[in-house]
């Protein structure tokens, strides 16, 4: 059976909801459009620099798991952001009304006993992103590596690991031997750069935003990777692209 593509998604706010996709495009700096082009920063804004910053910087799951029960979206076509919170009616906004936005999520923060000041970031620029790592990336892992987690813990959903591309198709913990060789998918050529290291994050259940599972314990006693680690990085060495469901994923070397 061949490797493809089984599942899509980008994360427009960094550590917020996902968006579920059928392609997204790459562009010629190996990231993917829309996905972590916004983010909410601890402290006062940056209005003229964008640069990279560690994620304890960022409103993350990894410290505040209540956050997955925000449901939020970002259309950066229409300058909309949409805002679910729990029983509370969807809320329409523009994406530059940023006053309102941060009061009602510093609202939904106090509510939940976090009473830092936060800063709405949205540079709008294809070349700026809110990633974990100061290099970016796409992150993929596969489907045969969800089920090996799920014998041994149950009930747990891959979009906890908040990966952009979901494969199948493959032994569990297979794509870790990838790093280091290049891989094809659409008409675009990838270099496998390294094992994502994962953080209490993982560990936070997408529905309920709680803790709920140790996973981070269980990862090197089913992969052998001393620091818990699941899923790779993927590099761009090519022109960018468009990467669809069903695409097929070819190791190269």
């Amino acid at each position: 059976m061949k490797m493809k593509i089984k599942k899509i998604y980008r994360f427009p706010i960094k550590s917020f909801t996902e968006e579920k996709r059928s392609d997204v495009n790459i562009n010629d700096s190996g990231r993917i459009i829309g996905d972590r082009i916004a983010a909410f920063k601890l402290g006062d804004s940056q209005t003229n620099n964008y640069s990279w910053l560690p994620k304890k910087n960022y409103l993350s799951l990894m410290h505040l798991p209540f956050l997955a029960k925000v449901n939020i979206s970002l259309n950066n076509h229409t300058d909309e952001i949409n805002i679910k919170l729990p029983d509370k009616r969807k809320i329409n906004l523009k994406i530059f009304d940023t006053k309102k936005l941060e009061e009602i999520i510093s609202e939904f923060l106090a509510e939940n006993n976090f009473h830092k000041k936060i800063s709405f970031l949205y540079p709008n620029h294809p070349d700026i992103s809110f990633h974990d790592t100061k290099d970016g990336g796409i992150s993929l892992h596969s489907l045969s590596s969800e089920k090996e987690i799920n014998s041994n813990l149950r009930d747990i959903e891959g979009i906890r690991f908040r990966s952009n591309l979901v494969i199948n198709s493959l032994e569990p913990f297979e794509e870790l031997n990838w790093v280091g060789k290049r891989i094809s998918i659409s008409n675009m050529i990838f270099e496998v750069s390294k094992t994502i290291t994962r953080c209490s994050a993982i560990n936070c259940n997408p529905k309920k935003g709680i803790y709920d599972k140790n996973i981070l314990k269980i990862l090197p006693k089913l992969n052998g990777v001393s620091n818990p680690s699941f899923g790779i990085k993927l590099k761009l060495i090519s022109e960018g692209g468009t990467i669809k469901i069903d695409d097929e994923i070819k190791v190269l070397e």
